[in-house]
């Protein structure tokens, strides 16, 4: 559910509505808890991130490692820039290789992949109606 609202640039609506009491059920609050925590397991430290101006921008990784997931962020003071997107990974062989796309960024999206061993990542916008700014671009392997 925080993949298909969150990580596509949308507000996340839990539905946890207070009792008479105007207090959260107990039951829905630990699931409110269980979410966070995998959140946090999942996507809590980045194995790298930068920000970036332009078309393209390369993250390179401490040391080869499984990428499975990145965030990606605009600064969207500027207005949302990107309409397409490809972000790829550099695998054994030195070879650029796509992991995923999109079609558009917005605040935050988090694109899912099969896990991939690479040495860097690179996000490059296909598509633009301006200049892109980057404001997070975040590479991670689930923990």
């Amino acid at each position: 559910m925080y993949y298909q609202s969150v990580g596509r640039n949308a507000n996340l609506m839990f539905g946890a509505v207070p009792n008479g009491d105007r207090l959260i059920p107990e039951a829905d609050s630990a699931l409110c808890g269980e979410m966070g925590w995998e959140l946090r397991r999942r996507l809590g430290k980045p194995l790298a991130e930068m920000s970036g101006l332009g078309r393209t921008v390369e993250l390179g990784l401490p040391e080869p490692a499984r990428i499975d997931h990145v965030v990606i962020m605009e600064d969207i003071v500027h207005g949302q820039r990107v309409r397409s997107y490809v972000v790829e990974g550099l695998v054994p062989g030195n070879t650029w290789r796509p992991l995923d796309d999109g079609v558009s960024i917005g605040h935050k999206r988090i694109q899912q992949f099969d896990a991939t061993e690479i040495a860097k990542l690179r996000l490059r916008t296909t598509v633009c109606i301006a200049e892109t700014i980057t404001r997070r671009f975040a590479g991670y392997a689930r923990a």
